[in-house]
């Protein structure tokens, strides 16, 4: 009776370790974007690692969501917008930080693709020049309200590092 106690303690524990062990493999999984079923943004300079989804129709999941325009492809021009300032869903907070060559990693269904900043700059929030994508252009566009002046849009520029 006790032998049985003992195997059912000892197969309860190695249970146990086992989920353990599948949890904090889909855990670092997830951190670092390996998972299938959803598109990731992952930036290591401030700490941002966050689902894209597509935007609707009028950007009204742009309040709790980062989201991409048009295309989620790596062969073209990816454009993807997010709030900054203080609250729930300002996922761009911090993009003001990026500098010239940090490296942005985006965690797609089809794989993963490194993109490294080329520039950063301002634009008025009137300039829609900027949603038209040169075909082929494999870049990657990071867009967010300018924190000092609400009628800007900061800008981060990126090039796909092959």
């Amino acid at each position: 009776m006790l032998k049985n106690v003992i195997k059912i303690i000892i197969l309860f524990i190695l249970f146990s370790m086992s989920l353990n062990t599948i949890e904090n493999s889909t855990k670092q999984n997830i951190k670092h974007g390996i998972n299938n079923t959803k598109n990731i943004l992952s930036i290591p300079k401030i700490n941002l690692h966050q689902e894209i989804i597509k935007a609707d129709d009028k950007f009204y999941n742009l309040n709790n969501s980062l989201v991409y325009y048009k295309y989620l492809n790596p062969n073209d021009r990816i454009i993807i917008f997010g709030h900054s300032g203080i609250g729930y869903g300002t996922y761009f907070n911090r993009i003001d930080e990026l500098e010239i060559g940090d490296e942005t990693y985006l965690y797609l269904k089809t794989g993963t693709f490194k993109y490294k900043v080329r520039k950063t700059y301002l634009i008025s929030k009137y300039d829609v020049y900027i949603l038209d994508g040169k075909p082929k252009n494999r870049d990657l566009l990071l867009i967010t309200c300018y924190k000092k002046d609400k009628n800007k849009r900061f800008v981060v520029e990126l090039v796909l590092n092959p």
